[in-house]
């Protein structure tokens, strides 16, 4: 009977299972590291519909006058067709190479017609694209613009015009041919930098669907005057993908461009750090959230424009300055029943973090945005939505006596507390999108030291209620200001809102303790 399991159950089970891990181990060898998939050079056109703008745009192909509701344009190289001519324009006009050969010098990549708007002829200095039709010429690449017969006197080498240094020339991209019954992968395996002083290139990252998907429309922007393999689309692409450009640029230093809100930030910040990338690339800000705070602290505005210009946002980051920023840690120590201690939870906070009155508004907020009725999405309309739950806190005060079921430690010393409804600890002087607390009423309390995103201190605050909350967003009213501290702890003895960067969550009582990790590495502009 043993003997007969032994040869018709045991023996094949086992050498099926090592067949199974010599296989894995062999394609595991055979594909080496995992690559970042870019798109592959004999893919067609990536066709956008023209949408909101004045400019009268035409159809490559057939040159006819492209209505709105007809118009497409490929977002990557500027060639514009209608949907009759979609097959044409992909089979007869070539889109920006992403991967070239970096024995071959680079040429221009002229596009005719369709010009940005406000374009200047690059040898006789006249306005360009000034009659209707089909005319005149850019490249899509350095972005210079000529008139046709201007054009012969312009050199064939494209030098990538001002953003050159920004740019990752397609002759410096290594990949692997990946084939399938269905179509031909490109992996990038390697990026070969540029014999270019100061070259920095940048990543571009965001999510087309944020933002009342205005991140799809950054996104291409960004498209038409990068390399088209520089933008990542987290709608698409594995999220560490944007991060595995730092790593493989090796030595080379770089920046990336996030476009989202606190929420996006903080996490792309919490990659880096757990990649342990060196040099570690600098960070510049697009906002597309609700609050925004650090974009506000950091000097690239309140909110996203929706007129906006990429050679402005290339430009800053031109000139910006490179600041640091304290990543603080903060391990949460669940209460169990009986006295037992639950599993912790750790997590990083660059921003802010709260337990009150303030969460509990950002958490109803949280549920209603993730609730599958919601169906308006609009930065107006969230602000109105976030002053509603603010106003039903007022009358409900799930937050009251918050005090009695809280005890601060700073320096592991007990502070007194009056009678709250939240505690908000700060890492940047904005909070609440725009409200610098700390600084209300320093005028009266001279014992404390000026607030700094790099001086390796928390400032901690109490609010009293949801309408204290009003008051000081419209600078009628002044926190309670508890302290300053290196290392904050919290004990919370009942069940409670709380809130990280933005990231809600309802809270069962704990103990958590806020502790300095290191810095992160931002880019501030110069125009704040």
């Amino acid at each position: 009977m043993w003997d007969e399991g032994l040869n018709t159950f045991i023996l094949p089970t086992i050498s099926t299972m090592i067949v199974l891990v010599l296989t894995i181990n062999c394609i595991r060898s055979f594909l080496g590291k995992p690559h970042i998939q870019l798109r592959d050079v004999t893919k067609k056109h990536n066709w956008k519909l023209i949408t909101g703008t004045t400019k009268a745009y035409y159809c490559s192909i057939c040159e006819a006058l492209l209505l709105n509701l007809d118009g497409l344009l490929c977002d990557s190289c500027g060639v514009c067709a209608d949907r009759n001519c979609i097959k044409l324009a992909d089979k007869r006009l070539k889109c920006k190479a992403v991967v070239m050969n970096s024995d071959q010098p680079m040429k221009h990549h002229w596009i005719k017609g369709n010009l940005p708007l406000v374009a200047t002829c690059y040898i006789c200095e006249e306005e360009c694209d000034i009659d209707p039709g089909l005319i005149d010429w850019w490249c899509c690449w350095c972005q210079r613009c000529v008139h046709d017969a201007c054009k012969s006197s312009l050199s064939e080498i494209c030098d990538f015009g001002k953003f050159k240094l920004m740019i990752i020339p397609p002759g410096s991209l290594e990949v692997i041919n990946r084939r399938t019954t269905m179509r031909r992968w490109l992996h990038l395996r390697s990026v070969i930098a540029p014999k270019w002083p100061n070259w920095n290139p940048i990543i571009v990252v965001g999510n087309r669907k944020s933002g009342n998907n205005d991140g799809g429309q950054i996104l291409s922007l960004f498209r038409r005057l990068l390399n088209p393999a520089q933008v990542v689309d987290l709608a698409e692409r594995d999220p560490v993908a944007a991060l595995e450009w730092c790593r493989l640029l090796g030595k080379t230093p770089s920046t990336i461009l996030v476009a989202g809100g606190d929420g996006t930030i903080a996490w792309l910040l919490n990659t880096v750090d757990k990649l342990e990338l060196e040099p570690v690339p600098s960070v510049a800000i697009i906002p597309l959230g609700t609050g925004n705070d650090l974009s506000r602290v950091l000097g690239w505005g309140k909110a996203h424009d929706s007129d906006l210009d990429p050679l402005e946002v290339l430009n800053k980051i031109q000139t910006a300055k490179k600041v640091m920023l304290d990543r603080w840690s903060v391990m949460i120590k669940p209460y169990g029943g009986l006295g037992f201690r639950g599993a912790n939870r750790s997590l990083f906070m660059y921003n802010y973090i709260s337990v009150g009155v303030d969460a509990q508004v950002t958490l109803n907020f949280h549920r209603t945005r993730e609730s599958r009725f919601y169906l308006f999405s609009h930065r107006i309309f969230n602000k109105l939505l976030y002053l509603g739950f603010g106003t039903q806190q007022v009358v409900e005060r799930e937050c009251k006596d918050l005090d009695k079921s809280l005890e601060v430690y700073l320096d592991d010393k007990k502070v007194e507390l009056p009678s709250i409804e939240s505690v908000v600890i700060l890492n940047i002087p904005s909070w609440a999108a725009g409200v610098d607390l700390w600084s209300m009423g320093a005028e009266d309390d001279e014992d404390f030291e000026v607030q700094s995103i790099n001086d390796g201190k928390l400032e901690v605050v109490a609010l009293y209620s949801s309408f204290h909350m009003a008051q000081l967003q419209v600078g009628l009213s002044k926190p309670h200001r508890i302290g300053q501290a290196k290392t904050v702890k919290i004990k919370l003895l009942r069940s409670c809102a709380m809130q990280v960067d933005g990231e809600p969550w309802h809270q069962h009582p704990c103990e958590f303790i806020i502790t300095y990790r290191n810095q992160a590495c931002m880019l501030m502009s110069n125009d704040f």
